[in-house]
């Protein structure tokens, strides 16, 4: 299957989670922080390489001091939140978010799309 194609489906998967209410951005990145689905630009390249940063950072500490991994990173600031959740060994998703999302329906669909994006990798 070629790019196109998978970027087609890789979108089609992440539609549910981009129409959930308060999400303003999501991208779809490899655990290095690249960009897998989303046409390029500054704001999402920057998100998923932050995003693989803070998960990788959670990852290593939650393993060293519980002997677990971590499922997702949440960060809270003014005016909006981000969510960086492991999609499998290969992947992550981020989310931007407005201030006032229900962060729990955010994260329910969330963990559906990357139980879908685990099953294709």
């Amino acid at each position: 299957m070629n790019g196109g194609n998978m970027s087609k489906i890789y979108n089609r998967i992440l539609h549910d989670l981009k129409k959930t209410d308060g999400v303003k951005m999501i991208a779809l990145g490899s655990r290095d922080g690249f960009l897998i689905s989303e046409q390029a630009n500054e704001d999402t390249e920057m998100l998923t390489t932050m995003a693989a940063t803070m998960l990788r950072a959670a990852e290593n500490v939650t393993s060293k001091l519980e002997n677990v991994s971590a499922n997702r990173v949440i960060v809270d600031f003014t005016g909006g939140k981000l969510i960086a959740a492991s999609a499998g060994q290969k992947a992550l998703i981020s989310v931007m978010a407005t201030g006032d999302a229900s962060i729990d329906a955010i994260i329910s669909e969330l963990e559906r799309t990357s139980g879908r994006i685990k099953d294709i990798l």
